[in-house]
C-alpha cells in the first residue's frame, strides 16, 4: 500500500521533469500530515521523526525510542531506525539521504527546519508540494473505507439532531451535544470545529457558534464531522425549526437543485473548475445571483481541506477515486443561509455519496 503511494509520487515528480533522488517527509517541529500519509502510522505523535522515500518504492522511518513500538505496530512497509539523541538523528539523516537532489514539501516545513537541514545536507532542495498534493488526491481503498466510516458516524449523528433541538437552547449548547454524540457514535476526534448557526447567523459560511438562542422559524445550519483513524469527512445540512416561510423553502430548494447539478457534473475527465462554474452559473441565473460566495468543494482525507479543491481557478482534471465535497450555498445577510454538503468519491458513473443522511427539507 505504502509502496503504491510512493510509486505514484515519483511518477508525478517524473511528469514534472524534476530530478529527485530522495524525498524527506519530516515530523520535526511542524505537524506535517504527509508523514502519516506515507507511513500509515496509526498511533503516536512521532515528534522529531522523519521518513525517507526512494524512487524504487523503498522507505525508511526514523523515530525516537519513545515511538519505536508505535512505528513497529503501524504495519508500514518501511524499515524502522531508532535514535536516542540529536546527534544520532543527524547521523542517520546523513547516512541515508541518497543523491544530490532532495525533494521536500516546501509548504509543510519551517524555515528553521530547512536552515538546520542545510547544515547536514549540502545538495539541492527541490519543492514537490504539488506532486504530493496530486498523490494524496487519489485515494486507495483503505483510505476510502476510513473516510466512509467517518461519514457513517457523522451521518448517524445528523440523524439524532431532531432529538437535540430545544426552543431557547444556544448554538454553543447544541455544538456540545453534537460533539458528545460524535464521540459516542465512534469518532476518534472532530474533523474541525462544529458550526451551529441559528437564524440570520447562518448567512456566515464560517460562523463560530455563539450564544444565540433557537426560536421558531430559524434556519439551523449545521456543519460538523468526526474523524476515524485520522481520516476526516465533511458534511453540512440545513434544517428549519418548527416552521419555514415560503422564501426559506425557495432558498433551500434552489441550493438542493444546485447540489444535485454539481454531483451530476463530477466525473472523471472533467476539468475541476467547470464543475464549480456550472453550479455557480445555475445559482446566478436565479434571483439569488451573487449569493454563492465560496468554492464548490475541496478534497477530503487526512485533512478536512485535503489536497485539491473545486474552485473557479482549479485547472486540474478530475480523476476516479478522488474524494471531494460538493457544498453549494446561498447566503443572504440579515436573513439567513442554506448550505448542503456531501463528501463523495469520484467514480466512472455517478459519484459515490459517503454521507447518506437525507437532503429532504426538514422542519423539526
Amino acid at each position: 500500500m505504502m509502496k503504491n503511494r510512493i510509486d505514484r509520487l515519483f511518477e508525478y515528480i517524473a511528469k514534472e521533469n524534476k530530478n529527485v533522488d530522495c524525498v524527506l517527509i519530516s515530523r520535526a517541529t511542524f505537524p506535517d500530515i504527509n508523514f502519516f500519509y506515507f507511513s500509515n502510522a496509526k498511533g503516536g505523535l512521532f515528534e522529531g521523526s522523519f521518513l525517507l522515500l526512494y524512487p524504487d518504492g523503498g522507505s525508511k522511518l526514523f523515530t525516537s525510542t519513545m515511538e519505536r513500538e508505535a512505528a513497529e505496530k503501524s504495519g508500514g512497509d518501511f524499515e524502522v531506525y531508532v535514535f536516542s539523541s540529536r546527534e544520532e538523528r543527524i547521523n542517520l539523516l546523513k547516512d541515508n539521504i541518497k543523491g544530490e537532489n532532495l525533494g521536500l514539501s516546501f509548504s509543510s516545513i519551517t524555515y528553521l527546519e530547512v536552515d538546520k537541514l542545510k547544515e547536514t545536507f549540502k545538495g539541492n532542495l527541490i519543492d514537490i508540494t504539488k506532486e504530493i498534493s496530486f498523490t494524496r488526491a487519489i485515494k486507495d481503498s483503505d483510505e476510502i473505507n476510513q473516510i466512509k466510516k467517518a461519514s457513517e458516524i457523522t451521518s448517524k449523528t445528523f440523524s439524532q439532531i431532531p432529538e437535540m433541538l430545544r426552543n431557547g437552547m444556544t448554538e454553543k449548547e447544541l455544538s456540545l451535544e453534537i460533539e458528545f454524540s460524535l464521540k459516542k457514535n465512534g469518532a476518534s476526534s472532530l474533523s474541525y470545529d462544529t458550526i451551529a448557526a441559528f437564524g440570520p447567523n447562518s448567512s456566515l459560511p464560517h460562523y463560530e457558534s455563539g450564544d444565540s438562542k433557537l426560536k421558531p422559524s430559524d434556519f439551523v445550519l449545521l456543519d460538523f464531522a468526526g474523524k476515524y483513524n485520522r481520516y476526516c469527512t465533511d458534511m453540512t445540512r440545513t434544517f428549519f425549526f418548527k416552521e419555514a416561510s415560503s422564501e426559506q423553502k425557495k432558498v433551500y430548494e434552489t441550493v438542493l437543485e444546485a447540489q444535485l447539478l454539481g454531483l451530476d457534473a463530477l466525473k472523471p475527465g472533467v476539468i475541476a473548475r467547470d464543475v464549480h462554474n456550472a453550479v455557480s452559473k445555475f445559482i446566478d441565473d436565479t434571483e439569488y445571483k451573487g449569493k454563492f460566495i465560496h468554492s464548490l468543494g475541496h478534497g477530503v482525507g487526512l485533512e478536512t481541506h485535503d489536497a485539491l479543491g473545486l474552485s473557479p481557478i482549479s485547472d486540474y482534471t478530475i480523476e476516479e477515486n478522488m474524494v471531494l465535497t460538493i457544498e453549494p450555498g446561498i447566503y443572504i445577510p440579515d436573513f439567513g443561509g442554506v448550505r448542503i454538503e456531501d463528501t463523495v468519491v469520484v467514480r466512472k458513473g455517478k459519484p459515490q455519496i459517503l454521507t447518506p443522511f437525507t437532503k429532504e427539507l426538514l422542519i423539526i
